[in-house]
């Protein structure tokens, strides 16, 4: 409420400075600057008169059958892309896990479950395993 006040105190200030603006003030628009502190009755206001459907639903001048266009259009994409394009390399290969397609972080996620393991008192030695295999076949560093 106060920002209101402030940014219409600024309104008034900056229109003031103008002659012809300050001229062109009404009556009725001086009586609402005086009584902005009394409520405004909602039945008698302008904003009783505007509709929903006015906000949403604006006319344009787009043809009739423009929507059925886009829609079918919408659906031939999905329906290609969804159900009927075969499979390539890049989808299989989005469709690894990230461990799975580097193999530095496979071995980082093995490495800390082996820790856990441990801690566990769990046995790791499958782990160690895939972590040495894992390095003979990237060649990883040892750490």
């Amino acid at each position: 409420m106060v920002f209101f006040r402030l940014c219409s105190a600024t309104f008034h200030r900056v229109s003031a400075l103008n002659k012809d603006t300050r001229s062109e003030i009404s009556s009725s628009s001086q009586d609402y600057v005086e009584d902005r502190d009394k409520p405004i009755k909602f039945s008698t206001s302008n904003a009783n008169k505007h509709r929903a459907y006015d906000t949403f639903c604006t006319k344009s001048n787009a043809p009739w059958y423009q929507i059925y266009i886009v829609t079918f259009s919408a659906f031939v994409f999905l329906l290609y892309f969804g159900v009927l394009r075969e499979e390539n390399d890049m989808d299989e290969y989005l469709s690894l896990s990230v461990g799975q397609r580097v193999p530095a972080v496979q071995e980082q996620t093995l490495v800390q479950q082996i820790r856990d393991g441990k801690q566990l008192g769990k046995d790791v030695s499958e782990l160690v395993n895939e972590v040495k295999e894992l390095r003979k076949q990237y060649k990883l560093d040892e750490k």
